[in-house]
């Protein structure tokens, strides 16, 4: 699998390189390949102050820059869901100090084991961490180590119901998708769910993610909407409703079998770069008009289109 993985990241990575060195001339807009790697995707979202605000019952989204988390508040303690980095987790400090004095954190919860959502946790103290059996083993692979990472003291698998402080949470389990330990999270009794990587509102995931295999993650979009919370909660960029969650579940469906047959039409298999240019007009062409003004469209469609090539490429 870590060599699937690597191959694939190789091949996505010169795939959007050859995509821009040749495509200015076929009429794209030359942001697109100016920004392969945009810093301005995150700026709107890097200035938004940390927030504490409820959502429902004992359910709390603290948001600070461009990501969040879910906060549980129960009899017994609070429940944090990913972490994120240590700046982000001294913000929730002393958002939780401020709306819950003197309780303290009795469990961090991951989502899954990507860097981006489980950093800063050991700031926390918590007595225990819960989060699939493999979250540890995949962050030793990191090549340095993690100091601000707290291992998972309760490891879970599949789907399963947790208590937490007489609160029960649903941890719905997504293989196959967006990395091998991903959990989606059901509050039943304050009908919230928690879309960690899941749901980006009108926006193009940034850099459309490394670790993704198409088919499972909209299977695992479709789950979370059957689920048909009064209340949804991503965990990046701007908030939104079990509608947006739809509509971002259809943008990548479209995304991945318009590119799945425009490549094919073009027999993109050849060493033909002219074909491969002119999938990649056709469909950018197809997918303007109805997303050009979603966040991130022009600066995320060549490294999206890239992992979509490398996806119909591996056979999914």
């Amino acid at each position: 699998m870590k060599r699937l993985l690597a191959a694939l990241a190789l091949l996505v990575v010169a795939g959007a390189a050859a995509f821009v060195a040749l495509g200015g001339e076929h009429g794209l807009r030359k942001a697109i390949f100016a920004q392969a790697m945009p810093v301005n995707y995150f700026e709107p979202f890097n200035a938004t102050p940390a927030s504490l605000d409820r959502v429902s019952g004992p359910v709390y989204a603290f948001t600070y820059g461009f990501t969040r988390s879910m906060v549980l508040d129960t009899p017994e303690g609070l429940a944090v869901f990913d972490t994120f980095d240590a700046d982000f987790v001294e913000q929730l400090k002393e958002a939780l100090a401020k709306q819950f004095p003197g309780k303290p954190v009795k469990w961090v919860v991951y989502s899954h084991n990507h860097l981006d959502h489980v950093r800063g946790s050991a700031g926390l103290d918590a007595p225990e961490v819960i989060g699939h059996k493999s979250v540890n083993e995949f962050v030793a692979d990191w090549p340095k180590s993690i100091s601000d990472f707290a291992q998972v003291t309760r490891p879970v698998e599949g789907d399963v119901t947790v208590t937490l402080g007489g609160i029960d949470v649903d941890f719905l389990y997504m293989p196959h998708s967006h990395s091998q330990t991903l959990y989606g999270f059901h509050v039943r009794d304050a009908d919230v769910v928690f879309a960690p990587d899941m749901m980006f509102v009108r926006a193009f995931p940034p850099f459309d993610f490394p670790d993704f295999y198409y088919p499972g993650y909209i299977r695992a979009l479709d789950r979370l909407i059957a689920v048909d919370a009064a209340h949804y909660v991503p965990s990046h960029l701007g908030t939104g409703t079990r509608q947006d969650l739809v509509d971002f579940r259809n943008m990548t469906a479209t995304f991945h079998e318009t590119v799945r047959g425009e490549l094919s039409s073009n027999d993109y298999f050849g060493a033909d770069g002219a074909a491969m240019r002119r999938g990649l007009q056709a469909a950018y062409d197809k997918l303007e008009p109805e997303y050009g003004d979603w966040h991130g469209f022009n600066e995320m469609f060549v490294p999206k289109f890239g992992r979509h090539w490398g996806g119909v490429y591996l056979g999914y």
